[in-house]
């Protein structure tokens, strides 16, 4: 995982991280039939970065917190 930086942006790239943050939240409940998972907001930016450099597969892992919740990671 790279360095955590603060930056000022426009509130439509604000938007865009926090659209990937849902859409990807949403995807690994119903896949993985989880009922609550946490997305940190600095998980998006990395995974807009990783398509913004032609990455096609990040090796993600969820990290299970009780029966139906769980913490995504990237590794």
């Amino acid at each position: 995982m790279g360095k955590t930086i603060r930056i000022q942006v426009d509130e439509s790239l604000k938007d865009v991280l926090e659209k990937l943050r849902r859409e990807v939240s949403l995807g690994l409940k119903q896949k993985y039939g989880i009922e609550e998972i946490i997305v940190p907001r600095t998980l998006s930016s990395q995974i807009l970065a990783a398509k913004m450099q032609g990455k096609k597969v990040l090796n993600l892992k969820i990290s299970k917190t009780s029966m139906n919740k769980g913490f995504l990671e990237i590794l």
